[in-house]
């Protein structure tokens, strides 16, 4: 494994300005910093997206986390709000591929069940260790991977990098339990640096389970592309199971089911409220077991 030291640690919150955890969490560890002061590594927080937060919404004019292409980041005709402020945010922590923050740690929340849900873009060996280092430590935690040439999270501004969703919560709320699962991972995730930096972390499990996001089922529409349907509540809330080829997946406003047709996968982000302005209903993942080291 790479024993470069993680000198610079960036924690975002408010990339989508409806996700009030990761918001909030920043204002703590503002107003008590004592909470999380790191012996090896230097810490900065951003608020992402605030112009979003002021006005309760998820973005303005698209989303944040989808704008960090580099190709994006270099385009002069790109206009908005979410445009401008990814090139602010570029400017500000990286740039892109030579950033001057080791490593960003993007929190977000989901309306669906998804526990405590850890994104990787990259499977390297500090990357599995880390998720390998909260995973043993909490419980409820999964892992998932989604793998692009050129990634348009933010959190790929930096080399290093992994993204915290935790749910459920609705949109524009706090919940108590939700906020605590998002600080205590954040406390292991700057535990795991501390040790990587030390050269004391311990001795990883063998190997990790990460479910790898292959397509996206969309919401059943018209012909005029108007919603006409629903999840069935055969999947709803089901977050990290298994759905087999014949289960009804949508029930549609004339009575009728539509039934699932293809391989088993796992779904997840079922019903998620954050995205029915795509109109999609689930995302689709297959379990791969990676080995670590």
């Amino acid at each position: 494994m790479e024993r470069e030291i993680v000198n610079k640690v960036a924690i975002i919150g408010g990339t989508h300005g409806n996700e009030y955890t990761g918001i909030y969490l920043l204002e703590k560890y503002h107003e008590y910093p004592h909470l999380l002061q790191p012996k090896t590594f230097d810490v900065e927080y951003l608020l992402a997206n605030p112009e979003a937060f002021k006005k309760n919404r998820r973005y303005l004019d698209r989303d944040l986390n989808r704008s960090f292409k580099l190709f994006d980041l270099k385009d002069p005709l790109l206009s908005g709000y979410e445009n401008a402020r990814a090139k602010e945010i570029n400017d500000q922590l990286g740039p892109k591929g030579d950033s001057r923050v080791d490593m960003i740690v993007d929190l977000h929340t989901s309306t669906a069940p998804m526990g405590v849900n850890l994104v990787l873009t990259k499977t390297d060996t500090f990357h599995l260790m880390l998720v390998d280092y909260v995973q043993q430590r909490m419980d409820e935690v999964t892992v998932t991977l989604e793998q692009q040439q050129d990634h348009h999270f933010l959190m790929t501004v930096a080399d290093r990098h992994v993204l915290v969703e935790v749910g459920p919560v609705p949109q524009a709320q706090l919940k108590h339990e939700v906020f605590e699962k998002t600080e205590k991972t954040v406390q292991l995730i700057a535990e795991y640096i501390e040790l990587y930096n030390q050269h004391k972390l311990p001795q990883p499990s063998e190997s990790i389970d990460i479910y790898e996001y292959f397509s996206v089922m969309h919401l059943p529409t018209d012909p005029l592309g108007n919603i006409c349907g629903m999840v069935h509540k055969n999947i709803q809330d089901r977050d990290f199971q298994t759905l087999k080829s014949g289960e009804p997946i949508f029930h549609l406003f004339n009575g009728k089911d539509e039934h699932y047709e293809g391989e088993d996968c796992t779904i997840s982000f079922i019903n998620e409220a954050a995205y029915y302005d795509e109109k999609k209903a689930f995302s689709m993942s297959k379990r791969r077991t990676y080995h670590i080291g």
